[in-house]
């Protein structure tokens, strides 16, 4: 009588197929998740230009003058409480935009605001709308923009300090191609400025995508790049932030109007270098 050849697999062998499988996935799902980070960075790179374009196409119809970060607004947590009616940027360039989501980044998850639900705590809470979220008709507003305040002040225009600062016009520009106009956020305040990088209480503010730890910025020319953040700050000489930086090398200041530093003084001093202790914090360390 003939024999029936056994072709099961022994214990030995499923688990060493087991274990290859489990070296090629651990190999494979984080390039994997790596592709689908920079497909998603791709988007927000893509919504940043049509927010650069909008911005130039606003400049044209406004006799080349950009618009205030805030129209009307007010200074507390949140920035604008519910009912206040606040009036940004974002709501005045948005009949330039096809979608209000174009001012989201797939990558940042506070850019999935749910309708009506105010920003009541800095940084905000999943969920929570940035400014202007109250004059858009679909009662919301993603978090991942914020425009440079080094440049424009983030002084509502109806205040003291809003009146003594008028909106930055094309003819002011010296640089438009290095100085950064829009940056990335993870708080619902529509500016953003350079103290955020190293004030602990604040570099939780800063976005910064998973592939490669960059950010992404719109220029004042309307390109759009991708650069680490403290490359933004270094050399100061060459800063980004500001329109016309001091040529010496040994300057460590940074000007604007009113709210560059992130109050009415107009002046920030920017610690020595990438190295300097205020950048270790776990916050401000999570950026880099």
């Amino acid at each position: 009588m003939r024999r029936r050849l056994n072709s099961a697999f022994t214990l030995i062998e499923l688990l060493v197929v087991i274990a290859i499988i489990t070296i090629i996935a651990a190999i494979l799902f984080p390039v994997f998740a790596m592709a689908r980070e920079r497909a998603r960075m791709t988007a927000c790179i893509s919504n940043m230009k049509q927010i650069g374009h909008a911005l130039m196409m606003y400049t044209q119809d406004y006799d080349e003058t950009f618009p205030y970060t805030r129209f009307h607004g007010v200074d507390a947590i949140p920035d604008c409480p519910k009912g206040w009616q606040c009036y940004y940027w974002k709501n005045a360039i948005r009949p330039y935009l096809n979608s209000l989501d174009v001012f989201a980044c797939p990558s940042n998850p506070y850019s999935r605001t749910v309708p009506g639900l105010p920003d009541t705590t800095d940084p905000p809470r999943p969920g929570m709308n940035g400014e202007g979220w109250e004059l858009e008709p679909e009662q919301r507003m993603p978090i991942a923009y914020a425009m440079n305040s080094c440049t424009t002040t983030w002084y509502p225009a109806d205040t003291k300090e809003g009146r003594s600062s008028p909106p930055l016009r094309l003819a002011q520009l010296v640089r438009s191609t290095e100085t950064m106009m829009i940056g990335e956020t993870e708080w619902s305040s529509v500016d953003i400025h350079p103290k955020v990088l190293w004030d602990a209480g604040l570099c939780s503010t800063v976005f910064a995508h998973p592939a490669g730890k960059v950010g992404n910025f719109v220029f004042y020319d309307g390109h759009v790049k991708s650069k680490k953040w403290l490359a933004t700050l270094y050399p100061v000489n060459e800063n980004n932030w500001e329109l016309s930086p001091n040529p010496d090398p040994n300057n460590r200041q940074i000007s604007g109007p009113p709210g560059c530093g992130g109050d009415a003084g107009g002046q920030v001093v920017v610690p020595s270098g990438p190295a300097a202790p205020a950048f270790q914090t776990k916050d401000c360390k999570a950026y880099q």
